[in-house]
């Protein structure tokens, strides 16, 4: 055993590829700051399947946002980069000749994330603009009964029961329901006028009641309340911020989506008469199907912006093919089921969530790896998911990254980060080969951008002697 050991290590050194890619890594994880920390490399050459450099890559580490690699790989694969869903405006009962309705406005959520958003690719008032304009196109002038909004399509948790509950009030923690609206985010200014801060504006305007008491700081420790549509937030802002905006999340987009549409209503002069509430109800007429963006938009505005309810609503369309109800739970195990005959072995697997925000996800460099390498052998599709993927030192969170890099070929990286966890995954492109790139860091000692530069200079090391 001994010498088939030594055979193969003297194997190996006889490759100046392979054997400047293992001295790049010995030294990388030899680094004091790495001693107690868990380290997973894996880099495959996409065209031949060769692994051309790893290290401990079977052991699941936690992997933070890089698991939406897995989630819009899987759904580009699934449902094609032109999958669209619709949310669907309508109403029960009858109108009669003066253009009353005897029933109820339905709105139908089709787990649409991008519905309003700030980052999709219509103006976010867009919905809310054609559902009034189709209620006025079937000469409402009222309605004796409520707005129902209908969020049976998603099943299960809105929110991770899997999250840590400090996460959940911000706006990456929100909940991902079938009718999400405006991002399900408030956002507050606030401004430092010598004394304390003040409110300076609300979005959505005139939704909110929010009460803060906030000074400056060493550093930022806020605590937020939250009952319904109130908001209390009391704590410290750090010195150098004279201005700072809050992301919150809103647990009820629904209502929010009722009251704006509302007094669009009212304005126009059309009154709501009755109880507006979530729930179902009896088959309506069709007013509005409302498409949203396309999937290969949806994907890219994810990977790029690393946003966690877009993640979430893919997890959940990716059950809806075959399930009359998406949940996580359900969509967890299509992806398990797909990847596993494509040689990602789901025992290096354990996935809660569909973002990576949950701590408890931790997954296999060489599952990653996999999950990039089939993706980009796929012809179809191979083109929209690299793209999707933030280009070093250019774009989403790796922008600041290896900006200065001298590599020939094109970096594009998905980053992960959370409390002792740096991960990244992507491709590196020359004109003559792919190659795709997993590194999953836990528990390291150094600073965040310590390792950084660590973790630079060893793509650097590596990736330059590959064309």
């Amino acid at each position: 055993m001994k010498k088939t050991i030594a055979l193969y290590t003297l194997l190996l050194a006889s490759l100046p590829g392979i054997a400047s890619s293992r001295q790049a890594i010995d030294s990388f994880v030899a680094d004091p700051s790495l001693t107690s920390a868990s380290v997973g490399i894996c880099i495959t050459n996409v065209t031949t399947g060769e692994t051309v450099a790893a290290f401990n890559d079977r052991q699941a580490i936690i992997p933070a946002s890089t698991v939406k690699i897995i989630t819009t790989a899987t759904a580009l694969q699934l449902l094609g980069p032109t999958y669209r869903t619709h949310t669907t405006v309508g109403y029960t009962g009858t109108i009669d000749e003066t253009g009353n309705l005897h029933g109820d406005l339905v709105i139908r959520g089709g787990g649409d994330p991008s519905l309003a958003s700030a980052y999709g690719s219509r103006p976010a008032d867009d919905f809310i603009n054609q559902v009034v304009s189709s209620i006025k196109s079937h000469h409402i002038q009222s309605v004796e009964g409520g707005i129902v909004v209908d969020n049976s399509l998603f099943d299960g948790h809105a929110v991770s029961p899997k999250w840590m509950v400090e996460d959940i009030i911000w706006d990456y923690g929100t909940g991902c329901h079938a009718f999400s609206y405006k991002d399900n985010r408030i956002d507050i200014d606030l401004r430092y006028n010598g004394k304390e801060y003040d409110i300076t504006g609300i979005q959505p305007a005139g939704r909110f009641l929010v009460e803060t008491d906030l000074v400056k700081g060493e550093e930022e420790d806020i605590t937020v309340g939250h009952n319904g549509n109130r908001y209390t937030i009391v704590g410290t802002i750090p010195k150098r911020k004279n201005r700072c905006r809050l992301s919150l999340s809103v647990d009820r987009p629904d209502a929010l989506f009722v009251q704006e549409l509302t007094d669009r209503l009212r304005l126009s002069g059309i009154n709501i008469g009755g109880e507006n509430r979530p729930g179902d109800s009896p088959a309506e007429t069709t007013l509005l199907r409302y498409p949203s963006d396309s999937l290969a938009y949806w994907i890219r505005s994810l990977n790029i912006r690393s946003d966690n309810l877009y993640a979430e609503s893919l997890l959940r369309h990716l059950a809806l093919p075959s399930q009359k109800t998406g949940s996580a739970k359900d969509g967890i195990a299509r992806i398990r089921q797909y990847w596993q005959p494509l040689g990602a072995d789901s025992l290096e697997l354990f996935l809660y969530d569909g973002s990576g925000l949950a701590r408890n996800n931790k997954i296999s460099a060489r599952y990653l790896a996999r999950v990039l390498e089939k993706t980009a052998q796929n012809t179809s599709i191979a083109e929209t998911f690299v793209q999707s993927i933030p280009l070093v030192g250019k774009e989403g969170s790796v922008a600041s990254f290896m900006r200065d890099n001298k590599l020939p070929g094109e970096l594009r990286l998905k980053s992960g980060s959370m409390s002792d966890v740096l991960a990244y995954a992507g491709y590196y492109t020359t004109p003559d080969n792919r190659y795709a790139i997993v590194i999953l860091v836990n528990n390291y000692t150094c600073k965040r951008p310590q390792l950084k530069y660590k973790i630079a200079t060893l793509l650097t090391q590596i990736l330059s002697k590959k064309e």
